[in-house]
């Protein structure tokens, strides 16, 4: 299966999504989105961590963060750690929303110390529809039918801080992002060095990565086998109720492909 081709369907399958059912909410995004990448490629996998631990009434969600995704590939691993935003109004007090909640920071915060103390990749994730004069950072891709936008989280905080103005325009925001599906699509990808190139990640920080066993779980466990109870155990030993999913792309098997990944 051509990894370009079929990230660019997923991130127009959300795209319509979102088109289809205006006022769907993030979570629901992104449950929509792990449906449908099982669905479209078998080498992706995926935890609901919620289905397993008891989160609080009165939230949707009680986890700290949207999701923990592992892109693992034969020589390479990238352990990224997402909030999710929904952001489709071209202004909509998009720099108080960032400081979420109470104008505090404190989830964009929880965030970046957590990534540091955890030497995880924190990214924004922004579910939303693109217009005529959007633009993103890398100027060679096809925006238009797509759903999904990565940032980082460091680059982001810079509008919470208020850096770029007060009031931001969604095109603003995306100008500092990419489509979700220039991962397995830019160039760079065939290169190994997309992320480095982009955003501010540290050539070393894959090489410093160990595969955790939740993430050796996953990659060697067929999805339809996977063990409730073994879960379970992962879950507590890991304290893996911090996210609300938790999902590893195996790319071991396409590193020789023109549009290899990792």
């Amino acid at each position: 299966m051509d990894l370009c081709v079929s990230n660019k369907a997923l991130a127009q399958e959300v795209a319509d999504f979102l088109v289809n059912v205006s006022d769907v909410n993030e979570e629901s995004i992104t449950d929509y989105l792990v449906w449908r990448w099982k669905e479209i490629d078998k080498r992706f996998k995926a935890i609901n961590i919620s289905t397993f631990t008891r989160q609080e009434e009165s939230k949707i969600s009680g986890a700290d963060f949207e999701m923990e995704l592992w892109l693992v590939g034969k020589t390479k691993r990238y352990p990224l750690v997402f909030q999710a935003k929904k952001f489709i109004k071209p202004y909509a007090s998009y720099v108080r929303k960032l400081r979420y909640p109470d104008n505090t920071k404190q989830q964009m915060n929880k965030l970046l110390s957590y990534a540091a103390s955890n030497n995880k990749i924190p990214f924004y994730v922004f579910y939303s529809l693109p217009d005529t004069k959007t633009k993103t950072m890398c100027m060679r891709n096809n925006i238009s039918n797509s759903g999904v936008f990565m940032g980082h989280a460091k680059i982001i905080e810079e509008f919470a801080d208020g850096k770029h103005g007060s009031r931001v325009s969604l095109n603003k925001l995306l100008e500092n992002t990419n489509p979700f599906h220039c991962i397995f699509c830019c160039p760079l990808a065939h290169l190994g060095g997309y992320f480095e190139k982009y955003f501010p990640v540290s050539a070393s920080t894959e090489q410093d990565q160990t595969t955790p066993g939740y993430v050796n779980y996953l990659l060697e466990t067929h999805r339809l086998e996977i063990n409730n109870e073994r879960v379970k155990s992962l879950i507590e030993q890991y304290n893996l109720g911090v996210y609300r999913y938790v999902a590893v792309y195996d790319l071991r098997d396409v590193d020789e492909t023109p549009n290899k990944a990792l």
